[in-house]
Parts: C-alpha cells; sequence; structure tokens
C-alpha cells in the first residue's frame, strides 16, 4: 500500500514538471487538476498512515536507535555527513513555520500543536548546543536520526492537513486523527520518558562530557555562544518541570523541596547566562557547559529511580551536592557578567560616591533589610574610608612612576563598582541573598589584600624617590595658568603671504586655500590670520565655521550668521534655504571674512558658494582642507597653498619654546632635543605632543634619549605612536578625563563648565579638603592642555579657559582607545540601512558601563540590554516632534548617571532615575514637575525652554545635592503653596544658579540662601535692588544681574565679587557701590545710564580691574578719569557706544594695557584708540599691544 503511494507522488512530481517557456492555454485547468491530485495523495496517505508509526519504531528496536535496514543506513549517512547542524536547525524552523500558520488559522488541534512546537525548539537548541563541540561518536548519529525522523514526522502532519486553497480534503479527515498524531508524536518519540529516547539523549550527553573533559576547546567561536547555554539549559528546566508533575518522587517531600531548589537554580542560571557577553569568557563557558551536561544527566536518572529505595536514598545526597554545584556557577557567572561590562579604566572619585550612598542606605534602609548584608557593607565601608588618603594620593600623582599602586587604584574602583550594584540588587531583589553574601564575602577578602599590599608597598618605601621625579598636581597653579597666545613657529613666510592676499590683491572675492596633512597646522594658521589685527580692522563683517567630516548645512550656516550678526533665537526656526537667503543678504555690499575651517568634500563649497556674493570690493573667504581637489574646485584668483613641513630648525625652535619657554636650553639638551624634533619628521602635531610629554618629566638626559629611542621615522606611524605615548604618560586620574573626550563631536567647541560638571558626575574627580570639585576638575583639564593634547579655543574675559576643542587625530584616539576600555560606544545610525545592523552588532555589546552617543532617539532596539550603561549622551540631532522620556525607564537604565539630552526636546522630566548625578535638556513643558526632588542624586540640571519661561517648583530645595543649577531663560519659582519644612530649607551645596527672575523680595531672599553659591545670573522684575539678600552671598565670585529699568539704586554688592555684568543700571548709584570692591576683576556695563552723559572715575576706583566692557550705552558721550584710575587694568572693550567721543588719553600711560577693542563706534573714538596705540607701543614700549577695530 504505501509503495502504491509512493509511486502517486512520483508521478505527481512528473506532471507538475511545466516548462516555462511554453504558453499553456488551460493553466488554470492544469494547476486544478494538479491540487485535486494533490488532494487525493494527502487521502491515501492518511488511509495508509498507520504503516508509518510501526515501521518507525521498529527502526528504534534496533542498536542505538537505528536500523539495519540498508536504505535507512545510508539515507542516515548521507544527511549526517552532507548536511551540517545549521541545516537541520533551518530545516526545524521551517516546519516550525508551518506549524505555526496551523494555530493562526484556528486549527483545534491548537494544543497539541503548541507541545510539538515546544519540542521541536527544545531539539534544536540541542543541536545548536552540539554544534559548538562538534562531537563525533555513534551517539550523535542516533540524535541526529531521532531529530531528522521527529522534524519529518511533524513536516507530514503539517502538510497532510494544511488547508488548500478550496479546502475540501477535511471532509476526509477522521475526528481526532490528527490529534492522535500530534500525541503520539510527543509521548514516544520525544519525551525521555521512554526508556529507548532517553537513552539516545543519554548517550549524547556522556559524549559530550568526555569531549569537554578531553581538553579540546570549542571548534567555533560563536557570538551567541552565550544564547546557545540558556537555550540548551530550557532542556533540562523542561524535563525537570515534566518530571515534578508526573513522577512518584515528587510525592517525597526532602526529593520535592530538593527538586524545587534546583529548578529555581536553573532558572537563575539561564537569566544571567543571556547577559553574559562571550569575549574572553570562553574558558568559563567551557566550566559552565560541563555543569550543565551534568545537571541534564542527572535529571535524566531521575526518570531511572521511581522505584528503588535505595537509588532514591543516593539521590537525596546526589540532589544538594549538585544544587551547592551550580550555585557556584551561578555566583561566578553573575560576578563574570557584571565585572565584564566594567571600564578598564577609573576616575578616583567612584569611592567618594559609593561611601556617600552606603551612608545614605544604611539610613533609610536601617530595619527593612538583611541584616547579615548590611553588616558586610559595614565592614566594606570601614575598609574604603581607611584607604582614601591612598587614593587622594594617587590623585595628587604620588605614586606615577608605580604602576602596582596605580593598579590597586583601579582595583578600588572596580570594587566600588560592584558593591555599589550589589546594593541596588539589595534593594530591588535583583539577586538572591546568598548570591549577595557570597558576593560581599569576597569583595571583603580582596579589599583587604589590596589594603594589605599598599600598606606593604608604602611601609617598604619604594617611592621614597618618587617626590623630586613626579608631577605633582598643584591646582592653585594649573586653575591660575597665565593666558597665553598660541604662536605660530616657522610659518612666517607663509604668513606673511597669506596676509598680504587676506589685506590687499584683487578686488575680486577670493579663495584662499590652505592645504594638508592631519596635524600640520592648517587651523592654528587660519586661526591666527582671522585674528590678526591688520586683518581684523580691514573687513566690516567676519565670521567663521568649522565643517568637519560630518558635514551639516544647516549647521554650517547657522555657525556663519551667529557669528556674523550674534545670537538669535529666530534663526534655529528658519529652513536651510532661508538660511542661506539670510547669509546672502546680511553679507551684500558687505566687506567681509569668512573662515570655512576642514572642509572634507568638494560638494560643500558648492552648497556654500551662493551666499557669497562678489560685490568687487575685496572680500575674502579662508578655507582649509586636508584634499587637493577640495582647494581646486574652491578656487577662484589664488592658487591652493600648499602647506609644507616644518624644517629641522623650525622643528627644534617650536620644540624648546614648548619646553622651556623664556628658559635657556643648555647645550647638552639641545643636542637630544634636535635629535628628537629631527625624529618628529616636522609634523607640528606631534613636537607639540612629544613637548608636553618632556615638560612633565623630568629633565634628564637618561629620559630624553629614551623618547628619543621610541620615536621612528615614518611619519603617520610616529604621529600614531606619539599620541599612544602620550596617553600612557598621564597620570591615572587624567587618562578617564582625556578618554572622556571622545564623547564629543569632531570640531566643535567643548564648554569647559559642561566638560568639568560631566567629569564630577562620571566619578572622575576625587574631593579634597581644601579644593572644590570644579577647581580639581579645572586644574585636570589645565594639566591636559599642558601637554598639548587639549587646546584652548576661547578664554573667558577673567583669563580662564572658556571653551575647549580636541585635534581630529587626538579625538579618533579617544574613541577607539575608549571602546576598548569599556568607557565609550559611539552610536551613530546611518538612514540607508537596517536599524538593527547599523546600531550594533549584537545585544551584548551596550551592556557595558559606558556613555552611550547617538543621533538616533528609538531606545525600543536596545533598550533591554542597559541596565549597567553610565551615560547616554544625543549630540546634535534634529528631531521633530518631542522625545518620549519614558524610554530612559529606571528598570531599564538602572545605574545612569549622565543623561544628557542638550539638544533633544522632551515631553517630561524624569522622576525616578536614583543615580542620575547630570540631567541636561530642551523643553516643551511650562513647568518642571515638583517630583523631580526624587532625584536624590541630582548635581547639575540644566534645562533649555523651547517656550522662553520656565516655572520651576520650590521642592527643588529638597535636592540637598544639587551643585548646578542653570535654565536657559526666563525661570520663575512657584511659591503659593510651599511646604512649612521648606521655608527654612537652604541650597547648602548650590554653586551655579542662571537665570531666575525674582518679582518679589520672599522670592529672593527664599531662593537665594545659598551659602556656598559662586555664580549667579538673574534678573529682577517689578522692584529695587534687593540689597540686604545680595550682600549676605559672601562666596559670590561672578554675577550677572538685569533690572526691569534703570531707577534702581544699588547697594551691597557681594563684597568677594571678581567678575560683574550689570543691565539697566544708573551709574552713578552703581559706581558708588562697585568701586572699591577688593577683588573686582572684570566689570561689563550693558545699558547703564550715565547722568548727564558723563562717566567720572577717581583715583581711589577700581584699583583692580583687569577688564573693562561697555556696551549699548547711548547716554554714554564723555569719559574722564583721573591719572591713577584702573592701574591694573588690561583689556578695555567698547560696543556700539556710538556717540561716545573718544577714549580717554591717559589710558594711554596705564603699563598692564594690553588691547583695546572697538566695535561700531564713532570714528573720532577710533582715532583715540590708534592715539593710545601709539603711545602704548612707542613711549610705553609695549610692543605687544593691539588695537582691534570691528566696523
Amino acid at each position: 500500500m504505501l509503495k502504491n503511494v509512493i509511486h502517486k507522488v512520483d508521478a505527481l512530481f512528473h506532471d507538475s514538471a511545466f516548462d516555462t517557456s511554453k504558453k499553456y492555454q488551460n493553466l488554470e485547468r492544469l494547476t486544478s487538476l494538479l491540487q485535486d491530485k494533490i488532494w487525493i495523495i494527502k487521502i491515501d496517505i492518511r488511509a495508509n498512515y498507520s504503516f508509518f508509526p510501526r515501521t518507525s519504531l521498529q527502526l528504534l528496536h534496533e542498536k542505538n536507535g537505528i536500523g539495519n535496514s540498508k536504505f535507512v543506513m545510508e539515507f542516515i549517512d548521507g544527511v549526517i555527513q552532507n548536511l551540517s547542524s545549521k541545516f537541520m536547525m533551518e530545516f526545524i524552523d521551517g516546519i516550525v513555520q508551518n506549524l505555526c500558520e496551523l494555530v493562526e488559522i484556528g486549527d483545534s488541534n491548537s494544543v497539541q500543536i503548541q507541545e510539538v512546537l515546544k519540542e521541536l525548539k527544545l531539539l534544536k537548541n540541542l543541536v545548536g548546543f552540539l554544534s559548538k563541540w562538534c562531537v563525533d561518536s555513534e551517539s550523535v548519529y542516533a540524535l541526529f536520526a531521532h531529530v531528522l525522523f521527529v522534524a519529518g514526522f511533524a513536516a507530514m502532519v503539517a502538510w497532510l492537513y494544511m488547508p488548500g486553497c478550496e479546502d475540501n480534503g477535511n471532509e476526509y479527515l477522521v475526528p481526532g486523527e490528527m490529534n492522535f498524531l500530534l500525541s503520539y508524536l510527543v509521548r514516544m518519540r520525544t519525551k525521555p520518558v521512554n526508556p529507548r529516547i532517553r537513552k539516545i539523549y543519554v548517550d549524547v550527553l556522556l559524549a559530550l562530557k568526555g569531549t569537554m573533559q578531553s581538553g579540546l576547546s570549542c571548534s567555533i567561536q560563536n557570538l551567541y555562544s552565550v544564547e546557545i547555554e540558556a537555550g540548551f539549559l530550557e532542556i533540562f528546566i523542561h524535563n525537570l518541570e515534566e518530571i515534578r508533575s508526573i513522577s512518584t518522587l515528587s510525592r517525597m517531600e526532602y526529593l520535592n523541596h530538593q527538586m524545587v531548589s534546583l529548578e529555581e537554580m536553573l532558572k537563575l542560571l539561564r537569566a544571567n547566562l543571556i547577559s553574559l557577553p562571550i569575549q574572553g569568557l570562553e574558558f568559563h563557558l567551557q566550566d559552565i557547559d560541563i555543569v550543565i551536561v551534568d545537571v541534564g544527566l542527572l535529571i535524566y536518572s531521575l526518570y531511572d529511580r521511581e522505584e528503588q529505595e535505595e537509588a532514591n536514598q543516593r539521590l537525596f545526597l546526589d540532589l544538594p551536592r549538585s544544587i551547592q554545584h551550580i550555585k557556584e556557577v551561578i555566583f561566578l557567572v553573575i560576578r563574570w557578567a557584571f565585572q565584564s561590562n566594567l571600564p578598564r579604566v577609573h576616575g578616583l572619585g567612584c569611592v567618594d560616591f559609593l561611601l556617600i550612598n552606603l551612608k545614605e542606605f544604611q539610613v533609610r534602609y536601617s530595619d527593612s533589610h538583611n541584616s547579615f548584608v548590611k553588616n558586610q557593607l559595614q565592614v566594606i565601608q570601614k575598609e574604603l574610608e581607611s584607604l582614601q588618603p591612598f587614593l587622594k594620593d594617587v590623585a595628587e600623582e604620588l605614586y606615577n612612576k608605580h604602576e602596582r599602586l596605580q593598579h590597586c587604584a583601579a582595583l578600588l574602583n572596580g570594587k566600588a563598582y560592584e558593591v555599589e550594584y550589589i546594593v541596588d540588587a539589595s534593594i530591588r531583589k535583583g539577586v538572591p541573598d546568598w548570591c549577595l553574601v557570597r558576593w560581599l564575602f569576597d569583595i571583603i577578602k580582596e579589599i583587604i589584600l589590596i589594603r594589605e599590599e599598599v600598606a606593604k608597598i608604602q611601609e617598604k618605601r619604594v617611592f621614597k624617590f618618587d617626590f623630586a621625579l613626579h608631577d605633582t598636581l598643584d591646582t592653585e597653579e594649573l586653575t591660575n595658568t597665565p593666558r597665553m597666545t598660541e604662536e605660530v613657529v616657522g610659518f612666517e613666510d607663509v604668513m606673511e603671504k597669506l596676509r598680504e592676499q587676506l589685506i590687499s590683491g584683487s578686488k575680486q572675492l577670493d579663495v584662499i586655500s590652505v592645504v594638508g596633512m592631519p596635524g600640520l597646522g592648517k587651523t592654528t594658521v587660519a586661526n591666527k590670520l582671522y585674528s590678526d589685527e591688520f586683518v581684523v580692522s580691514r573687513f566690516e563683517i567676519r565670521a567663521q565655521c568649522c565643517v568637519s567630516q560630518a558635514y551639516s548645512r544647516r549647521n554650517v550656516l547657522l555657525s556663519i550668521l551667529r557669528d556674523a550678526i550674534g545670537e538669535s533665537p529666530t534663526l534655529a526656526k528658519l529652513s536651510t534655504d532661508i538660511l542661506a537667503d539670510q547669509l546672502r543678504k546680511i553679507l551684500l555690499r558687505k566687506r567681509y571674512l569668512i573662515l570655512v575651517d576642514d572642509v572634507w568634500e568638494a560638494s560643500v563649497w558648492d552648497d556654500l558658494r551662493c551666499c557669497f556674493h562678489d560685490d568687487n570690493n575685496g572680500s575674502r573667504i579662508i578655507l582649509t582642507t586636508q584634499h587637493g581637489g577640495v582647494a581646486e574646485n574652491a578656487k577662484s584668483v589664488s592658487d591652493p597653498l600648499y602647506l609644507r613641513l616644518l624644517n629641522d630648525d623650525e622643528s627644534w625652535k617650536l620644540l624648546k619654546q614648548k619646553v622651556f619657554g623664556e628658559e635657556s636650553c643648555s647645550v647638552l639638551f639641545s643636542n637630544i632635543g634636535k635629535e628628537i624634533a629631527n625624529k618628529c619628521r616636522g609634523l607640528p602635531l606631534s613636537i607639540v605632543l612629544v613637548a608636553g610629554m618632556l615638560t612633565k618629566m623630568k629633565k634628564s638626559e637618561i629620559c630624553w634619549k629614551q623618547v628619543a629611542m621610541n620615536l621612528c621615522t615614518d611619519i603617520l606611524s610616529n604621529s600614531k605612536a606619539i599620541i599612544e605615548q602620550s596617553y600612557q604618560s598621564l597620570p591615572y586620574h587624567l587618562k578617564p578625563c582625556f578618554l572622556y573626550f571622545g564623547v564629543f563631536l569632531e570640531d566643535k567647541e567643548i564648554n569647559v563648565s559642561i566638560l568639568t560638571w560631566l567629569w564630577i558626575a562620571e566619578g572622575f574627580i576625587t574631593s579634597r579638603d581644601d579644593k572644590s570639585l570644579e577647581d580639581i576638575a579645572e586644574g585636570y583639564l589645565e594639566s591636559l592642555i599642558g601637554r598639548n593634547l587639549v587646546t584652548v579655543a576661547k578664554w573667558s574675559s577673567s583669563g580662564k579657559v572658556k571653551t575647549c576643542r580636541i585635534h581630529d587625530l587626538l579625538l579618533c584616539f579617544c574613541k577607539e582607545r575608549a571602546k576598548e576600555k569599556n568607557l565609550l560606544m559611539w552610536m551613530k545610525r546611518d538612514q540607508n540601512v537596517n536599524t538593527s545592523s547599523s546600531i550594533y552588532s549584537h545585544k551584548q555589546l551596550i551592556q557595558r558601563h559606558m556613555s552611550f552617543n547617538s543621533e538616533v532617539v528609538n531606545l525600543v532596539e536596545w533598550i533591554s540590554s542597559c541596565s549597567l550603561v553610565g551615560a547616554v549622551s544625543f549630540m546634535e540631532g534634529r528631531n521633530k516632534g518631542s522625545f518620549s522620556i519614558v524610554q530612559f525607564s529606571h528598570i531599564y537604565f538602572r545605574f545612569i548617571k549622565v543623561l544628557n539630552l542638550e539638544f533633544i526636546v522632551i515631553d517630561s522630566f524624569p522622576t525616578e532615575l536614583v543615580y542620575l548625578r547630570y540631567f541636561a535638556a530642551r523643553t516643551s513643558q511650562k513647568s518642571i514637575t515638583s517630583s523631580i526632588a526624587n532625584l536624590r542624586n541630582l548635581e547639575t540640571l540644566i534645562v533649555k525652554p523651547m517656550g522662553g519661561k520656565l516655572i520651576l517648583p520650590l521642592t527643588l530645595l529638597k535636592m540637598v545635592k544639587l551643585r548646578h543649577l542653570q535654565i536657559y531663560s526666563k525661570a520663575h519659582f512657584t511659591l503659593n503653596a510651599a511646604e512649612e519644612s521648606l521655608e527654612t530649607a537652604k541650597f547648602v551645596n548650590l554653586i551655579t544658579l542662571s537665570s531666575p527672575t525674582f518679582c518679589c523680595v520672599r522670592d529672593a531672599e527664599l531662593m537665594l540662601r545659598t551659602p556656598n553659591l559662586r555664580k549667579l545670573r538673574c534678573s529682577f522684575v517689578g522692584w529695587g535692588y534687593p540689597s540686604r539678600v545680595m550682600s549676605s552671598l559672601t562666596r559670590l565670585e561672578t554675577l550677572s544681574i538685569k533690572m526691569d529699568s534703570c531707577g534702581s539704586s544699588p547697594s551691597n554688592f557681594p563684597p568677594n565679587l571678581k567678575k560683574l555684568t550689570t543691565s539697566n543700571f544708573t551709574m552713578y548709584w552703581l559706581q558708588s557701590s562697585i568701586a572699591m570692591l577688593p577683588n573686582l576683576q572684570v566689570l561689563k556695563l550693558v545699558a547703564v545710564f550715565f547722568s548727564k552723559a558723563e562717566w567720572k572715575v577717581r583715583n581711589d576706583m577700581f584699583h583692580q580691574l583687569k577688564v573693562l566692557k561697555v556696551v549699548d550705552c547711548p547716554c554714554f558721550k564723555k569719559w574722564n578719569i583721573s591719572d591713577d584710575a584702573f592701574p591694573r587694568l588690561e583689556h578695555l572693550v567698547l560696543r556700539r557706544c556710538r556717540y561716545l567721543e573718544a577714549i580717554p588719553s591717559r589710558f594711554g600711560d596705564i603699563p598692564s594695557l594690553i588691547s583695546i577693542e572697538v566695535n561700531s563706534c564713532k570714528e573720532s573714538l577710533v582715532e583715540s584708540a590708534m592715539v593710545i596705540r601709539e603711545t602704548q607701543v612707542e613711549v610705553m614700549q609695549n610692543y605687544d599691544f593691539k588695537v582691534f577695530i570691528h566696523k
């Protein structure tokens, strides 16, 4: 009968062999006939199907479950030897898909189908696990034969009972027939309860164990290996659940309890295996595999022990031992998974943060937690407190020459991360108590060992000579580094030629291109020319932009416009084409100079060309690029200038200047120094990086010779090697700070305040009793600048670094090395490729503690793998609509400390991210929720309202750790429903507050209870100057204050002000309050009213002032100063003082004066500035004095 069916199937294949090149008139009829034949064959098979079970059962009666039939043996051999396990898994997937379709169409046998689906998936897991180890034995042949039969059987059932187009075959279906076949397949052919089936599985596991114990490693390295382990484990969890439901063993209470425990352990192991990264843990996974195989053998043995009392007693002993073994593996897996995600470069502030959190934990959960866990945490707290002096010494660079001590510091910070995780797991019950206890016990032992090692080294005084060699961190010295102008060394001829082209030459619009390789100094040369005083006075409008490799036409246009006309909120709302038209109109009939830096593609200039109209008035474009083709494409009049390498003499001059400054250099160092300079092959970047290293090491012949030996002669390889060497020579505490620059975009100016706040939030800065964290962080930055790894972009008027930038080559190094160290992963989506492949190659890659940077908004694709992510930054993404902050759920981002959404508009504020320290975002909301006070660890809150006005809740006063509150608009506090408990609350740690608007005295008195405030920007509406409140701010150093009218009579300014900006004040009252401030160094007067249009300054006034700016003062006409006024003034800036006649000639006699800048003022005032310049240069011999005239 069966042979008959086979002949019919063969005939069916013959009949269906259409010739596709021919046209058939009755194609529909032919296909209909074929469908009828298919249904007839299905009916025949159903009628004779009883032969299949008997035939298949007969096969299993033979040895190993494989019959001796020549046909069967040849079939099995052919399949096994020629088809891979990958094919078998894909074959199972295809069958699973067909069965799922049966379920979807509402088949009445869907319960049985689901059971078959589960069994097929478990078989696939087993085949997948075998694919790792490539076990070659008869047991594997038997298993594959079994899998092929089960899968083939399921495929046949799916085909037989899959409805056709007409659905005309089910009328022949015997009720319950499919149910019987599926039940038979599950019960007799897949379950281990069948002794012969169980023997197949046991034999395979024994063969697997033998292969593992033989010392052979996995034959393949699979990125999804841990998922294979988890799937393999699923098989035994399923079997164990089945045994407990059908076995008489479950009636024996002591065994049932052990089996429940074993099942819980296996599920916990599976859950943690899924999050375990494979890289570097292959050896550990091999151990785990052996444990899982042992568990499988134990579980299968349970099927054999139903009636054997003696065996049951042995099982009673085996199960606890196995459970303990599983516990051991689970603990190791959980800890491996966490440790593998840790950053391998740490900030020294991690321990400080942990100790604060431990103290809070002990208070907050005094009665509600495992007492043993709390006691162990107290032990850890005491141990770490005892090691804090050591960590502070590391931060102060006392152990720079001792790698082992620095390694001990790194280990301690790693332990801090682990303890932080344990505390969180203890609160949310995310890890079993027995695991936490073991983990804490191990950490205590490890910390004690570290402490003992540190003490041992210190007792031996191995470092006693280090004090003469190390580069001691002195933040007082660093943060007061004098402002230096970056000089161009070696390109004097180039500079003179380019200056001539800018100032004279053709009247046509000329594009002056500077071309050169990375690190050659193109940007330095261009910026020097752009700021040259003769060049500045030549042009009516000057603006600059940096294009970079990630080109955005919109961003470039915005940058040029903001530089040309100032910041305007309306610009950001304009389309790109309108921005281009605006720029064209602004430049029309003006002589302009535009610096377009770092152009990568010729298409960039083609995009911008239309904005720059040629009025034949001598306008100029300076363009820098690495590519000659870009320069040739932009050429108009002048040929591109290809910047040359420095010659040997110029190289040595630059190195000597960077290392020795004004000091003399001995002959000994001159000879070695010239050798070092020559090996830099004329590349300025390499020279300044080497100089950065030399300045931080002992000036000895041996040290310098070592540097010379390490330099190769290939210019590109050398620059990379020098960057590597510069990084390796950094002190321990500066390495994470330097690598963190990889967070930022290429060619962007980085705000120093924001950078240092981020460093603090990331835990890179450790505290000192005599310095604030902000001052220490600024010292770290100054140290990186001193090593020439970071350059100053802009100075503040007070002489501090305002913005900085990093060279593209150094930025690339930071990104790559930070990724290697688990500190950072840069994510950038290509909109033209598949989402999943462009964001990450595998979910495990984003489970580390790292800064995550992206322009993408949808977090769903990777959100489930972010539980250990410590920071997220979205960089310059122009996204429509609001971003849902709910995506940053505390469930998925439990440990996030930095959430930088500076360029993203959010729809609400986070309230449950309890570890968050830094939060920045834009918002379309009109107010901040009072629940933001739940963020008890928040230190920095930066919000930019898109609507202009933002209401702040009074609950902010509860945020005792808040250090910086910065609102980029008018911020109002809601005081009507103030809680009584907040009436006496204070912003104890607040350092920066910007920009509240106070409408009444009570507002100011309540919100300015800030004893440690150092920087305040605020405005007052509808009432006078709050003298009593302001005088109480004794630590305030920077104040920007705006009144709504000029009628105020201010008095009692904060006594220790260093920098003051006033708007809408009357100078008569103002001067009497500020002229005698003992520390005032910077004064900016905006829209100040001068009575009688005159300003008189007496001898005893402003004796510490260094910078004076007067802006937008139409009432200012005359200026009289006494001979000894402004004795220490260095910079004078006058902007839009359109009626001021002249600058007093007395300024020509001030010896400290460095520059005068005049913008949009009367011609007579410009002439007086030039007279003062003549006096300063010729009489005072102040040859560095400069005058900048902006027309």
